[in-house]
């Protein structure tokens, strides 16, 4: 099965995956052009969040290759593949801190170094978000599930990377706080892969794939 023509930001080329027993994945073939957006809609126990962890290279595939741009997805390339992607996961996994320290460790890696983060940053991106500032003093092991996912958000856009892998990115947030970051997909320009069963990700801007086996 082949998605999308001509030279793409990300190749996967005869791919397949088995885990537990399961095949998830069976020469699978797609390929991503820079700026697309494709939403990963199959139905639950398919593989759509292994895809995630392939393009992440937590897990390697059992067969075929995957490339970003020119590059093969390596144990030797990975590191620096990683530094264009932004990964927002269902249940968002901070390190346990205050949330204001969290965020300021993560911008004081050498891969964030360049972004010139300064906490005012966070504090106008939380009463964007409709978030207190009071926020900020709080563990995060103490932050509701909208809360996290909405924090994960921020970090996102903060980050600024050009692929973003969404994994059930709205589960916990009510209608309003879905719809704000739905039409921040819609409009933004960068490459988005979303795995959703909601209803409500099925923009006219995404390509919908519903199955990852052949």
């Amino acid at each position: 099965m082949s998605y999308f023509s001509s030279t793409g930001m990300i190749r996967f080329k005869n791919v397949s995956l088995k885990l537990g027993g399961k095949q998830l994945l069976k020469t699978f073939n797609l390929r991503i052009n820079r700026g697309d957006k494709v939403l990963l809609a199959a139905q639950s126990g398919s593989g759509k969040t292994s895809l995630l962890r392939l393009l992440l290279g937590f897990i390697d595939p059992d067969e075929g290759r995957i490339f970003w741009g020119k590059k093969e997805i390596t144990p030797e390339t990975i590191r620096k593949i990683r530094t264009q992607i932004a990964y927002l996961s269902q249940d968002v996994d901070f390190p346990n801190g205050k949330v204001k320290d969290v965020f300021q460790e993560i911008f004081e890696f050498d891969r964030n170094r360049h972004l010139n983060y300064r906490p005012e940053m966070l504090v106008e991106k939380l009463q964007e978000f409709d978030l207190s500032e009071g926020l900020l003093e709080k563990n995060t092991s103490m932050i509701s599930g909208g809360e996290r996912q909405r924090l994960g958000w921020i970090l996102i856009q903060l980050l600024d990377r050009p692929l973003l892998l969404l994994d059930e990115p709205t589960s916990a947030m009510d209608e309003k706080q879905k719809q704000r970051f739905i039409d921040y997909i819609a409009k933004t320009k960068k490459t988005v892969i979303c795995v959703s069963h909601d209803s409500d990700w099925q923009l006219p801007e995404m390509k919908v794939i519903t199955t990852l086996l052949s």
